[in-house]
C-alpha cells in the first residue's frame, strides 16, 4: 500500500518543480526595488490633467502569430469621467489595449 502511494506521489514531482519555480519568480518579481520612488518630489507636476484616452487606427498582430490579426484599424476614446464598459472576444486582448494605452 505505501509503495503504491510513493509510485504515485512521484508523479506529481515534475508539477512540484514548476510550481517551485513559479513561487520563486513571483516573489523575485514582489522583493524588487522599484525604479520609482513614489516619495520623491522632484519632476515636472501637471496643474490640469484631463484623463482622455484616445486610440486611432490601431492594428496590431502578434509577432509570434503575424498571420493572425487581432485588431484592423480599432479606434476607442475612453473620456474622462465617463464610465467605459469594452467587451473583447477574450481577456487577452484587453490586456493588449491596456498594453497600448501604457505607451
Amino acid at each position: 500500500m505505501a509503495a503504491v502511494g510513493i509510485s504515485q506521489s512521484s508523479s506529481f514531482s515534475p508539477d512540484s518543480s514548476k510550481a517551485k519555480g513559479a513561487a520563486a519568480s513571483i516573489f523575485a518579481i514582489i522583493d524588487r526595488k522599484s525604479k520609482i520612488d513614489p516619495s520623491d518630489e522632484s519632476g515636472t507636476t501637471l496643474d490640469n490633467v484631463k484623463g482622455e484616452i484616445e486610440l486611432r487606427h490601431i492594428s496590431f498582430k502578434y509577432p509570434s502569430r503575424p498571420d493572425i490579426e487581432i485588431f484592423r484599424d480599432l479606434s476607442l476614446a475612453i473620456h474622462s469621467g465617463k464610465v467605459n464598459y469594452s467587451c473583447f472576444k477574450s481577456n487577452p486582448i484587453k490586456h493588449i489595449v491596456l498594453r497600448i494605452m501604457e505607451f
